[in-house]
């Protein structure tokens, strides 16, 4: 699933591919739904390898659902070029943690355990703080917000550059749904009743256009996990080392307490011996009573991590029901997340999402970033810094030569978040964030690159 996703997501921003799948059924139907070559053979063979001109590639990645195959592989790679660089998907935390040395030993660039990268995924969106239909950027210092453009009728029937005339210029219209799909709004758009708007800002002036959102920044004293499961396993880690040290940890000292709530015994104890200091608490949430016995309406965060996604954005609905302040579901893919503004769950979190986030960051050039993705589109939120040898350092917005359709949304300069014109000037170490289609990305890449294009 994983590999289906990231190739296709590669593929359109227009990058060659080739694609080694070694089941017959997952490849013929690859070979459907790609353009691009897809070879029906074992990837962890040296002569599927060659036929598939891996040594040739900028990068190999090998994401199979076996960490062994894909070490191999990677191996294999790493032996017949130096050129190529290598990223496994490994499942094993032991991996992980492997030091830089072995790495190079084994072939490795780059090691992506999707368990991990989905447990920070949801530390780094509590530490910042979040609620439903607001979604934290930069530490929090920015937000991306969520509403029915029925509800601001400053904007209704007006075009964005009107309506960022009345908003006093420190509100950015950075996405419309309108119908099935994603518009990338320039300042001639014009808005309709029925559109949903993504608005991009600071908290301080989203929360005096559009008032203010109830317990974005609560603390999370008592955080309940539902589901043992590596990525609960994770969070555990995450939670429990917040609660001693950091920022977290300053608010919190060390109160916080962490309940997991799992329906094995045998997987109860293990993760019990594995943390001090963690209650467990054996029993099948689905039962009646069963999540109030675990005390869900007195929780502060109830994250749903078990191995089932629908489960999870139910048993997240439910603990909302039941009282919990904010709830997260863990899901496998995208396939949820069209109802999750129809949902009172504050955030759901993708694996297959968190992990494509990840490989893309570390294969594209220039450093661009995917900081949220837009489930609706193949549109992104994306951001880089402007590195002092890029060719549009010291140039201003207006002399930069983007691709059609790419919409600037912020430039960070130092701590300062300035909603940009035309004249604004892009310095070395500035950030820059970018509402882009997948297709645009190859384009700022060359654009946003140094003057030999990395």
């Amino acid at each position: 699933m994983i590999g289906m996703h990231i190739a296709r997501e590669l593929i359109d921003e227009r990058r060659d591919v080739v694609l080694v799948e070694k089941d017959p059924e997952a490849a013929r139907r690859a070979s459907d739904a790609l353009d691009c070559m897809v070879i029906n053979e074992d990837g962890s063979r040296p002569e599927t390898l060659r036929k598939a001109g891996a040594s040739d590639a900028e990068w190999f990645l090998a994401l199979t659902g076996s960490d062994e195959v894909n070490i191999v592989a990677c191996g294999l790679v790493a032996a017949e070029s130096s050129s190529v660089k290598t990223l496994a998907r490994v499942e094993n935390s032991f991996y992980s943690s492997l030091s830089a040395a072995q790495r190079r030993a084994f072939g490795l660039h780059v090691i992506i355990n999707p368990a991990s990268a989905t447990a920070d995924a949801v530390a780094h969106i509590v530490d910042e703080g979040f609620a439903e239909d607001v979604i934290p950027l930069h530490d929090g210092r920015l937000q991306l917000r969520t509403v029915a453009a029925a509800s601001v009728p400053a904007f209704v029937g007006k075009t964005l550059r009107e309506a960022k005339a009345g908003a006093g210029g420190g509100v950015l219209v950075a996405g419309v749904v309108r119908g099935r799909g994603m518009v990338v709004p320039g300042g001639e758009f014009e808005v309709e009743p029925s559109d949903i708007l993504y608005l991009l800002g600071t908290p301080a002036t989203l929360d005096a256009f559009l008032g203010q959102v109830e317990g974005v920044k609560s603390a999370a004293k008592r955080v309940l996990i539902i589901g043992a499961t590596s990525i609960g396993e994770r969070l555990v880690e995450r939670f429990l080392d917040r609660s001693k040290s950091g920022f977290l940890g300053r608010i919190f000292g060390r109160k916080r307490l962490v309940t997991v709530l799992e329906s094995s015994a045998e997987d109860g104890k293990r993760i019990a011996r594995a943390f001090q200091g963690l209650e467990v608490i054996h029993g099948d949430s689905s039962e009646e009573g069963v999540l109030e016995g675990a005390g869900i309406g007195k929780a502060d965060l109830v994250v749903c991590a078990t191995e089932s996604q629908a489960f999870n954005v139910m048993t997240a609905q439910l603990a909302k029901e039941l009282g919990a302040k904010k709830a997260v579901a863990i899901t496998l893919n995208d396939r949820y997340m069209s109802v999750g503004s129809r949902l009172e769950v504050d955030a759901l979190v993708s694996v297959k999402g968190v992990v494509a986030a990840a490989v893309l960051e570390t294969v594209r050039r220039a450093n661009i970033k995917t900081i949220h993705g837009f489930y609706e589109d193949d549109v992104e939120l994306v951001e880089l810094r402007i590195d002092s040898g890029s060719r549009v350092s010291g140039l201003s917005l207006r002399e930069i030569d983007l691709p059609k359709g790419v919409l600037v949304a912020f430039v960070m300069q130092g701590d300062e978040m300035i909603v940009p014109s035309g004249s604004t000037i892009l310095n070395g170490s500035d950030v820059i964030g970018l509402v882009s289609r997948k297709k645009s990305i190859a384009g700022l890449e060359r654009v946003f690159g140094d003057q030999r294009g990395v």
